[in-house]
């Protein structure tokens, strides 16, 4: 995606944050504690706007770090956490004031659309368990959840999921 380009669907549009933007967001850290990937490039930041800034979504393909055991000791690129090259890892975040309007899942549907057409075969979304207001958007955007694995400090992760359909 072009730094100008946007994506829009006619109530949210996405477009890249500019470092002012970034900076009024508080964003997610880079992956939850003990996630079993690595970015396979720059991350993507998108502001999510709605008439004005509300949130932003970060996109980054990913894969498996070779060899690595994931949390719980199940081997990296295996099980339902395991991410594999052409997956896009996405996380989003949104100011409290503008949830619960459907903006959460317009901009995932978008981030989606956009990895799907950069080649990316499926999505994945990690939530700590329990967040049910991050699965719910997951789950409204296409996700299915495919389990949870375990920190080594014992936080539980929730996986979501979402293939990309090929022609």
């Amino acid at each position: 995606m072009r730094d100008d380009a946007k994506l829009s669907d006619g109530v949210v549009t996405l477009s890249p944050l500019d470092p002012a933007d970034a900076a009024r967001l508080p964003f997610l850290p880079p992956s939850p504690p003990g996630a079993p990937w690595r970015a396979h490039g720059p991350a993507q930041a998108f502001g999510i706007r709605a008439g004005r800034l509300v949130g932003a979504v970060r996109l980054r393909p990913a894969a498996t770090r070779a060899g690595a055991p994931a949390p719980g000791g199940a081997p990296a690129a295996t099980g339902p956490s395991a991410l594999a090259d052409h997956d896009a890892d996405l996380s989003f975040v949104l100011e409290p004031e503008a949830r619960g309007r459907g903006l959460a899942t317009r901009a995932v549907l978008l981030a989606c659309g956009h990895a799907r057409a950069a080649g990316a075969r499926r999505a994945v979304i990690v939530t700590t368990a329990g967040d049910a207001t991050a699965s719910a958007v997951a789950l409204r955007a296409g996700f299915a959840h495919r389990g949870q694995i375990s920190h080594a400090d014992g936080t539980l992760l929730d996986w979501h999921v979402r293939p990309f359909d090929r022609p």
